[in-house]
């Protein structure tokens, strides 16, 4: 399953075992409150902790987060 994370600075695609959208908002918001926010290791901790892996793609997601309003959005 692909993912997005999207803010300000760069979208990035994740690949993963599938999830379903509420596991998806629970790792979401479980980041958002363990991360950094000096190092804004957030992609990094999600990969770390939940195995998804960083691509370069242009597939289109199921889910996508948006960090800037912390919203997770269902695209499937």
């Amino acid at each position: 399953m692909v993912i997005e994370i999207e803010y300000y600075e760069c979208d990035t695609l994740l690949y993963g075992s599938k999830v379903s959208f509420s596991e998806f908002k629970n790792q979401m918001n479980t980041i958002e409150n363990l991360y950094d926010r000096t190092e804004d290791n957030f992609v990094a901790l999600l990969c770390r902790m939940y195995n998804w892996e960083v691509i370069e793609d242009e597939t289109k997601p199921q889910y996508v987060y948006d960090r800037d309003i912390k919203k997770c959005i269902n695209l499937s």
